[in-house]
């Protein structure tokens, strides 16, 4: 697959949640991924930015992330390649889209200090050694001594 289908993308010219628009957005790239001969279980994620980049990056951040798709595929998509799904000139969300790598679209908050945190669920054990489990990202409902309830 050259690049990614617009049919399969979803919709983000209307407002909708940052969470549910990453986890539409993992589905559609685990389509591309299937559609490309590979397994999503192996190729992409779904994590806080602090889990992808470590540092000083943030679980207030979502990184969906594809690193054998077409080149800089996120890149492309963050800037506007496909404005039936997303526009970066006309964003009705109170989120946008950036990337660090060109595999991956970060889910980033405009007002980030009233933004909710996250946290990443495991949905799959790592496929080998070495390798980051699958995961989601769920949000931080409350938490007390570090445990997430």
């Amino acid at each position: 697959m050259e690049r990614l289908k617009a049919s399969w993308l979803p919709d983000f010219t209307k407002k909708i949640d940052m969470l549910e628009a990453a986890k539409l957005f993992k589905k559609a790239i685990d389509k591309h991924c299937r559609a490309s001969a590979q397994d999503p279980n192996w190729e992409t994620n779904m994590v806080t930015a602090r889990e992808q980049h470590g540092g000083d990056y943030s679980d207030k951040v979502i990184c969906v992330n594809w690193e054998a798709g077409p080149y800089d595929w996120g890149v492309s998509y963050s800037l506007g390649s496909h404005p039936s799904s997303y526009s970066m000139h006309k964003n009705p969300q109170d989120w946008y889209l950036e990337t660090y790598w060109g595999f991956d679209v970060m889910f980033t908050p405009i007002e980030f200090e009233k933004a909710p945190r996250f946290y990443n669920k495991i949905v799959h054990p790592p496929m080998s050694d070495n390798f980051m489990p699958k995961y989601t990202c769920e949000k931080i409902v409350e938490a007390y001594n570090g445990n997430i309830k």
